[in-house]
């Protein structure tokens, strides 16, 4: 079964939040469930980030991650050519 964004596009990416409680012994965290997005909805989460420092963080793993896609999709339709 295709997973969906909440957009109703099939979803590309999946985004989980872990908060850390920070300079505090015995360090507490957790992790949210994941969220789906498909590519257009990620982008337009990351424009609207409040934070410049987690928007240019977010960004950063959607660059290298959404590269790394397509280069799988390159090399998978080379070997399938």
């Amino acid at each position: 079964m295709q997973k969906l964004c909440s957009c109703s596009q099939p979803a590309q990416f999946s985004l989980v939040a872990i908060v850390s409680s920070v300079g505090v012994p015995g360090r507490l965290q957790k992790s949210s469930p994941a969220v789906l997005f498909c590519d257009d909805c990620l982008r337009q989460l990351s424009e609207h980030l409040h934070s410049s420092v987690l928007r240019k963080a977010v960004n950063s793993a959607y660059t290298t991650l959404n590269e790394r896609l397509r280069e799988r999709s390159t090399v998978k339709n080379s070997v399938d050519e």
